[in-house]
This record gives C-alpha cells, sequence and structure tokens, in this order.
C-alpha cells in the first residue's frame, strides 16, 4: 500500500485509507441531506440546508428542518462519530474485537449513572444526566480493570469482567425503575432503548463540545496507539510512555462513551461494528481513527433513516434498530472465530 505522507500528529496516512475517507464523508453529506429534505413538507435542498445551519427561509422549514430534523441528524453524526472513536481505542488497547463500550459494561455502567439522576428527580437535566453517565461509566470501567488486571490487562478477562458488570449494572438499572416515580420510569425506560427522537439542540451542543474536547487528545495520541498494538516493549523502544498512554486513551474511550450514552441512551453495536468496518475497507492493519469516527457517524445515522423508512407499525428507536442489525454481525464473529480464523 502506497504511503502519501506522515501526518502532523504522527499518524501514517495511506492512498487507501485517504480515499476511503473522502468516500465515507461523502457518503454522510448525502445521507444528511436525505435525512433533511426527506418527508412530507416541500422544503428544498437549499433552504433546509439553510435552516440546518440557523438561517431563517421561514415557516415552515425554520420548525421542521431548524428544530426537528436538523438536530436530530447532528445528533446521530456526533453520537455515531463518538462511539466509533470509542470502539477504535478500546479495540486497540485490548487488540480483541469485542472490546466495545457496549460490550463489555461501560456502557450499562453510564447508563446506571444515569439512570439514578433520573431517580432522583433530574430528569429534565441533561448536564446532570451526563455527569451521572460519566460518574456510572468510569466506576463501572475502575472494577472490570481491578477485574481483568493480572501484570496487565488480560483481554479474555477484561471481557469477561465487562460482561459480569454489565449484568450487574443492569440490574441496578432494573431495580431503580421499579422504585422510581411512574412517569419518571417512562421516560428513563424511553431513554434506555437508545434513541435519537426529540433530540434538540442541547444534545447536540453537548455531543458537540465533547467530541470537540476529547477528539484532539484521542487524535494526539494517535501515534502511540498505533505503536502500542506492535507491542508494549517496542513502543518503549520508540519513545512511547506506555503507561501514561494507555490511560489517557482508556479514561478517553470511556468518557467518549458516557458522552454519547447521556445524549441518546446505550446504543448497541455501533462501537462494535464500525473500528472493524473500517479496518476492512482501509485493508490497515492497525487502528484507522478518523475512519472509524466516519463509520460510526454513516452507520448511526443511517440507522436512524432507515428506521424511518419502516411502515409506522415496524418503526423502532435506532437503538433497537442498531441491536437487531449488529447482533448478525456479533454471530459472525463468533462463527470465525469457531473456524479458526482471525475474529
Amino acid at each position: 500500500m502506497k504511503i502519501l505522507r506522515l501526518g502532523p500528529l504522527g499518524v501514517t496516512t495511506h492512498r487507501r485509507t485517504l480515499l476511503v475517507g473522502i468516500a465515507m464523508a461523502a457518503v454522510l453529506a448525502a445521507l444528511f441531506v436525505f435525512a433533511l429534505v426527506r418527508g412530507r413538507a416541500d422544503i428544498t435542498i437549499l433552504d433546509s440546508l439553510r435552516a440546518a445551519v440557523g438561517l431563517s427561509v421561514g415557516p415552515p422549514g425554520d420548525f421542521i428542518v431548524g428544530q426537528v430534523r436538523a438536530p436530530r441528524a447532528f445528533t446521530a453524526i456526533l453520537v455515531g462519530a463518538t462511539l466509533g472513536l470509542a470502539g477504535a481505542i478500546l479495540q486497540s488497547l485490548t487488540r480483541n474485537p469485542l472490546a466495545s463500550p457496549d460490550f463489555i459494561g461501560i456502557t450499562a455502567g453510564a447508563g446506571t449513572g444515569a439512570v439514578v439522576t433520573m431517580a432522583l428527580g433530574f430528569t429534565g437535566s441533561l448536564w446532570i444526566t451526563a455527569g451521572g453517565a460519566v460518574i456510572g461509566a468510569l466506576a463501572a470501567s475502575a472494577v472490570i480493570l481491578a477485574l481483568s488486571w493480572r501484570h496487565g490487562i488480560v483481554p479474555l478477562r477484561l471481557i469477561l469482567a465487562g460482561i459480569g458488570i454489565g449484568f450487574v449494572a443492569q440490574a441496578l438499572t432494573q431495580y431503580l425503575l421499579t422504585r422510581m416515580d411512574v412517569h419518571d420510569a417512562g421516560t428513563a425506560l424511553g431513554w434506555l432503548v437508545g434513541s435519537v427522537t426529540g433530540r434538540t439542540w442541547t444534545h447536540v451542543a453537548v455531543a458537540g463540545i465533547v467530541l470537540a474536547v476529547l477528539g484532539p487528545v484521542v487524535l494526539w495520541h494517535g501515534r502511540s496507539l498505533r505503536t502500542m498494538e506492535m507491542g508494549d516493549d517496542t513502543a518503549r523502544a520508540l519513545g512511547i510512555r506506555v503507561g501514561a498512554a494507555r490511560a489517557v486513551l482508556a479514561v478517553t474511550a470511556v468518557l467518549l462513551a458516557a458522552a454519547a450514552t447521556a445524549v441518546t441512551g446505550p446504543i448497541g453495536f455501533v462501537a462494535l461494528v464500525a473500528p472493524a468496518l473500517a479496518l476492512r475497507l482501509t485493508r490497515n492493519a492497525g487502528v484507522t481513527l478518523i475512519p472509524s469516527a466516519l463509520m460510526g457517524a454513516v452507520l448511526l445515522l443511517a440507522a436512524d433513516q432507515l428506521s424511518q423508512l419502516m411502515p409506522a407499525t415496524l418503526q423502532f428507536p435506532v437503538g433497537i434498530f442498531t441491536a437487531a442489525v449488529g447482533a448478525p454481525y456479533l454471530l459472525w464473529l463468533v462463527w470465525r472465530a469457531s473456524r479458526g480464523g482471525p475474529a
């Protein structure tokens, strides 16, 4: 594969990776336009784009696009990119394709933390919910790390500990729901299925701020992440502070997953599938951060649009839709592993 250049962040750029990134960005742009114009309202593409960035085009575009469609589409893009990055980091650090935040209990911990804030009566405060999700995700991650550590992270123990903690977090969440007010419990249940329906510019702001702050941190450590995939000894020989880099990246992945969960509720399989698809499309031997983020955004926005195109009786929240699509991928991974192939 022909190398084009060494990027400013120390990440080697390949021709195919660049072309795949451009193609995914184009697909994402097309999906975004489709998300703005899809529907019965007669609003032109130009007016839809203007309304999406806050320019007034008059009724009905200002409300339908500016307050309904655009926030929903932006939320799907930002949360999808966030999940794609979180999954890419965890899979690279553990060198395990199953190490995604939703599969190893981090998302479940974030969900429990958010439900705790709802049980305390903060159902209308997104920022407090986000804080609860972060605390829950960090607590779950700390327990998972403690259970999986043995002179370093043991990938199999990480997966098993994550699954176990995930079940514990889900059980605690279910218990909290039984103790909550009926109205608050209904709100929490609607949030737990994972959805971008009804998202506002506040949700977009939270997701955008998190990605704007943590995204550069991930990219800055991109070279360290790629080098550590060759082994800790090799990374140390090349001047990488392995312990510090791994800690920063792990905490960043947890915060990304927690923020995504706070904004939309738990959405499964995007963080699991997006990095794997990005690797296969780029045919890269290591982590692909930007393609993984773009793939996550494409997957979540496409899933939301496909769910809306279903008949009214079959329309599901996007979290259920991604789980229905992602489950066959997980079964395919198991089938490949059973035949002795790479996961």
